[in-house]
């Protein structure tokens, strides 16, 4: 809990949490009000689009369909905001499913948002992933692939990824989450957050294996993205509260850690 409670911290210093923080007092000015996901449920993705995967290769999108379900996420490897944590936490959600193929039969396909990364970048993200997650089968389902920007941009239309591109931070802003695809490229459902519990991503597969498709889930505002916000806002006082927030917690933490060593050590004496 406590664990989870510092990350929550983390993330909001870091991230603009609600739509229209970052222009807190005219939300109408909030250039990041249309960045999110639009769920475009039962809609067929055309896979015809080339990209480079990991080995430099030129790929199509259909060389992972047909044969079983994708998973797909988009985002950028050199990003230093919610990506890894995204990653990490779909990671940590297949860890937690039993290590058989029928549980882990699908394939997971990674698309850099941003045209300037290399299958070098993504490569060395992919070796990474495989390290953690550990399971020898995923080396041949796993895909991380980048690719030019129009062919990017169609793919990302069609699961209704809403991104840009912030010329003062020098970021990406786009949603977190991954689209879940039956094997003839059908949306079959949404995985939304930085949370994919076990159960969560072992229906999204069942369903998606019956080309069966969920219903819509809650949208969640929940932006990779480092706003610059100004003094004197809502936003700016609310950031604020939490960083004091996270510097009491951190406190609390050490004064619970300092009095757990001293009465070892006091047992120890005695």
């Amino acid at each position: 809990m406590i664990r989870r409670c510092l990350l929550l911290l983390l993330l909001f210093e870091r991230f603009c949490l609600w739509n229209g923080f970052a222009q807190a007092t005219d939300p109408a000015k909030d250039p990041n009000r249309d960045i999110r996901f639009e769920q475009r449920l039962n809609q067929i993705v055309a896979t015809d689009e080339h990209f480079i995967d990991e080995q430099g290769n030129s790929v199509r999108l259909d060389q992972y369909f047909h044969q079983r379900p994708v998973i797909l996420t988009l985002g950028y490897y050199q990003c230093p905001m919610l990506c890894g944590v995204v990653l990490n936490a779909f990671v940590q959600g297949l860890q937690d499913l039993p290590p058989s193929l029928a549980k882990r039969d699908f394939n997971f396909i990674f698309v850099s948002i941003d045209p300037n990364e290399g299958s070098g970048v993504a490569k060395n993200k992919l070796d990474n992933y495989l390290r953690r997650y550990g399971w020898a089968p995923a080396a041949q389902q796993w895909h991380f692939l980048t690719g030019a920007e129009a062919a990017i941009k169609r793919l990302a239309d069609q699961v209704g990824f809403r991104y840009r591109y912030d010329q003062v931070s020098k970021q990406y802003v786009h949603p977190s989450g991954l689209v879940v695809l039956s094997p003839n490229g059908r949306i079959s459902s949404y995985l939304l957050g930085i949370e994919f519990p076990a159960k969560e991503i072992d229906r999204a597969i069942t369903l998606a294996r019956r080309d069966a498709v969920a219903a819509p889930v809650s949208p969640i505002a929940l932006l990779c993205f480092c706003p610059n916000i100004a003094p004197g806002t809502v936003a700016y006082i609310v950031l604020v509260i939490m960083r004091v927030a996270a510097v009491l917690t951190l406190i609390a933490l050490s004064a619970i850690i300092y009095r757990a060593h001293r009465r070892r050590n006091k047992d120890l004496v005695t």
